[in-house]
């Protein structure tokens, strides 16, 4: 803990002095903060388009909504975002979820390459992303396989940041900000610098959040006791980047160190009734949290006109240890571990018979150990190698796009024989420019998904989620001779099949004078669709041959009776819709409203088991927001509607609103520097609510009501 302050203090000596010697040098600037619709460039795109150009569905976070958005977690940041909601596991482990799909289908990448974390495979562990140190982050609804392989058959969430500087720097500039939630005594600091002269440029940032448990309404838990508070739901977290760059004239090579750590409760595992203040000695309670480290270095580079029929070269390289230890009192009770190393080359081509286009290639090795008492999934080795090609072609109005990808993956463990996939993707789309105002946009996509590790693999108590997870290549076999009903687990080499996902997305977008809608309707249909299902059987039933996963002596995790939640294959079909707009009444007023809803189910199912489980419900919600250039209030209240469209055994989710007013004030002062200062209140009205995706819905509510200051200063 105390090391962590060090690194924080460390940061703050050398961006603070830095901050006072560039507004010194600066004449004052007016600044400005309207809400007019950016065309903000989406760096996932080696096309370099902006998401109001894109056939496919794109949301840019950026700039004052980015700040405003900004939580403890990625899934929380995003949770605004129609057709995103969080999967929700306390204040630390919420992932997005898009158009009701998340884990292995939903795609997180760090300027452009995997975030090299668990976090697709257990909704308990932490995303190794940071929203506070991001420029932008975008969120691609529908499938993204073409750049970002078969593991993002459901969407992709880029977070993109500066540890590599992309452009040259003169001079210094940069950001500090401080900020405080009473609904968790939740603070946190975060600061950045960018420096540069003739060449070179460097960059630096770091982050501190600490949070005690998270305040909640009068809830009866599954104790039968009243509680205001989520036990074992802190959060400890510290990190940093630095990086440097060395500009030619045809482009740039950078090279970025990350470091990230994470101590925080998982509310799933929480035995007592320990307040855990401050959390400044984990050992001091016999709670399980969990500790995450992780090392990541990057190689970024981009030149222009590499070679002959080329117009551009990137160059992304990618290397990242992480640990994950779960941990009660001073034991360590299982241990995660990770290795990978990623490259990705693309190229932008000059225009073949007049369409532009990229070739790239991507290569990743995945080395994944575990071990101890929560190791379900056994070690294993993952390689990918995908090959694709994106191409696009202006007729006036009319912008067709297309692509395809080709890629092998190979999966390795100690008990069984290497399973390999070669899934394939394909899209074609149209961005329709009626209007200078207002676009129309159709995409078509076929994507395949290969199974992960642990879908295949996992054999195993899961005390976080309170499941015992089986793999598919697991089958059970009921002992007729049995004087109980007792199973046989038997392991097989068939495994899973590839996902087959058939996807359609209309859009529309317009941008005028006084009003903005974006609205977009898709159908997917996914053959071989993989999901967890509770097949009603509990893990005290399984007769193991050689040891008893189920059966942890010594360790107090009450009863280790779960029930198992098996992967299993069904095709499904999704249909669904979001919509948002706003209309302004004059420069400082205006209104909006947004609604999304994801319907998903099996198509050939019984009629008690005919929808797939988690999916988030319904939303509608509206906000009024007053802006000039001092002030920005906006008031939000969002309706999640009741979530009666259950798989089996799975239970109803009542609906709830919440009420959020968020307050920020731009004072003006000379020089360049840039403050805002905020206000915010969250679940206002202090709604129970839950939400119908999380795995601990029933022990675990949505945070109750909340309120925060803060500041942020750029220079």
């Amino acid at each position: 803990m105390l090391q962590k302050t060090r690194v924080a203090l460390a940061v703050a000596a050398v961006i603070f002095p830095l901050s006072i010697h560039a507004h010194e040098a600066e004449n004052e600037e007016p600044h400005e903060h309207d809400h007019k619709y950016e065309r903000i460039i989406v760096t996932a795109s080696p096309l370099e388009k902006s998401a109001i150009n894109s056939s496919q569905p794109i949301h840019v976070l950026s700039d004052d909504e980015l700040r405003a958005a900004q939580a403890a977690t990625l899934g929380e940041t995003l949770r605004g975002i129609p057709g995103v909601q969080s999967s929700y596991f306390g204040p630390t482990s919420s992932s997005p979820v898009i158009r009701g799909l998340d884990g292995p289908r939903v795609k997180i990448v760090q300027n452009g390459l995997d975030a090299a974390d668990i976090s697709r495979g257990g909704p308990d562990h932490a995303v190794s992303t940071e929203s506070t140190t991001a420029q932008q982050i975008e969120v691609f609804r529908g499938p993204s396989t073409l750049l970002f392989g078969s593991g993002a058959s459901g969407g992709v969430v880029n977070v993109v940041d500066n540890r590599v500087p992309r452009y040259s720097v003169q001079g210094v500039s940069g950001y500090y900000g401080a900020g405080y939630s009473s609904g968790a005594n939740e603070r946190n600091v975060s600061a950045g610098v960018d420096a540069g002269t003739g060449d070179i440029a460097l960059h630096l940032d770091a982050f501190v959040r600490k949070g005690d448990d998270y305040d909640i309404p009068r809830f009866l838990n599954d104790e039968g006791e009243l509680s205001t508070k989520i036990d074992n739901s802190f959060t400890d977290d510290v990190g940093f980047n630095l990086g440097a760059s060395y500009f030619v004239d045809s482009g740039f090579i950078g090279f970025s160190y990350g470091r990230m750590e994470r101590d925080y409760g998982l509310p799933g595992h929480s035995h007592g009734d320990d307040e855990h203040a401050g959390h400044d000695e984990h050992e001091a309670h016999d709670d399980i949290y969990a500790s995450f480290v992780q090392d990541r270095f990057q190689v970024l580079g981009s030149f222009m006109d590499p070679i002959t029929g080329f117009k551009r070269l990137d160059i992304n390289l990618g290397y990242t240890e992480m640990t994950h230890d779960e941990i009660e009192g001073e034991h360590v009770e299982t241990s995660f571990g990770l290795e990978q190393t990623e490259l990705r080359l693309t190229a932008a081509h000059n225009p073949l018979f007049a369409w532009d286009g990229a070739v790239g290639v991507q290569v990743q090795n995945q080395k994944y150990v575990a071990d101890g008492l929560e190791a379900f999934t056994p070690s294993s080795e993952t390689d990918l190698a995908g090959l694709f090609w994106l191409v696009e072609r202006t007729f006036d109005k009319l912008t067709y796009e297309g692509g395809v990808r080709i890629e092998e993956v190979r999966i390795k463990t100690d008990s069984f024989d290497t399973i390999r996939y070669t899934p394939f993707s394909g899209s074609f789309g149209m961005n329709y420019k009626a209007t200078p105002d207002l676009n129309y946009t159709l995409n078509l996509s076929y994507s395949e998904r290969a199974p992960q590790a642990y879908e295949l693999f996992s054999n195993g108590a899961h005390f976080a989620t309170r499941t015992y997870e089986l793999g598919g290549v697991y089958a059970l076999h009921l002992d007729p001779d049995a004087a109980t009903e007792t199973y046989h687990l038997e392991a097989t080499q068939a495994g899973l099949s590839k996902e087959q996902a058939k996807n359609i997305d209309l859009g529309v977008h317009y941008d005028g004078a006084k009003f903005h809608l974006d609205a977009s309707v898709f159908y997917n249909r996914i053959g071989h669709f993989i999901y967890q299902e509770n097949i009603g059987i509990n893990s005290d039933m399984l007769e193991h041959d050689h040891s008893e996963p189920a059966d942890h002596a010594g360790h107090d995790h009450g009863d280790t009776t779960l029930p198992i939640y098996a992967y299993r294959q069904q095709d499904a079909e999704l249909i669904g819709y979001e919509v948002s707009g706003h209309y302004e009444f004059n420069s400082d007023w205006h209104v909006g409203a947004f609604s999304d809803y994801t319907r998903a189910k099996f198509t050939a199912a019984t009629a008690d088991g005919k929808n797939i489980p988690r999916i988030p419900a319904q939303r509608a919600g509206m906000h009024i927001n007053y802006m000039n250039a001092s002030w920005d209030v906006k008031a939000t209240y969002t309706y999640h509607f009741k979530q009666d469209k259950v798989a089996l055994n799975e239970e109803e989710t009542a609906g709830f609103g919440t009420l959020d007013l968020h307050v920020n004030y731009y004072p003006s002062l000379s020089g360049n520097q840039d403050v805002a200062l905020y206000f915010k209140a969250e679940n206002l009205t202090n709604q129970l609510g839950f939400a119908h995706n999380s795995f601990i819905k029933a022990h675990a509510p949505l945070p109750g009501r909340s309120f925060g200051i803060g500041v942020r200063t750029q220079f």
